[in-house]
């Protein structure tokens, strides 16, 4: 059974820096304090890239990348698209 992509958050890691937001812009937005609201369905292929950059420049380590298909290659892909 196939998994689409998805961003996950690890709710006691963010701290609310705002970097994902920053790294993915069409993807994420920021609630009044700051922390991220993250979409609810799958990642569109076309902003795949964006979810992967707010994946990897989280300072905190709280954003994930769950599903089939998660991109390789930096922090995430050191972790599998796990954590």
């Amino acid at each position: 059974m196939s998994r689409e992509p998805r961003l996950t958050i690890d709710w006691i890691a963010c701290n609310g820096y705002g970097v994902c937001e920053a790294a993915a812009p069409d993807l994420i937005v920021l609630d009044d304090w700051g922390y991220p609201i993250l979409p609810d369905g799958p990642i569109p292929p076309d902003l795949a890239p964006q979810a992967r950059r707010a994946v990897n420049d989280c300072p905190m380590l709280a954003l994930a990348w769950e599903g089939d298909g998660a991109p390789g290659g930096g922090r995430l892909g050191r972790l599998g698209g796990r954590r």
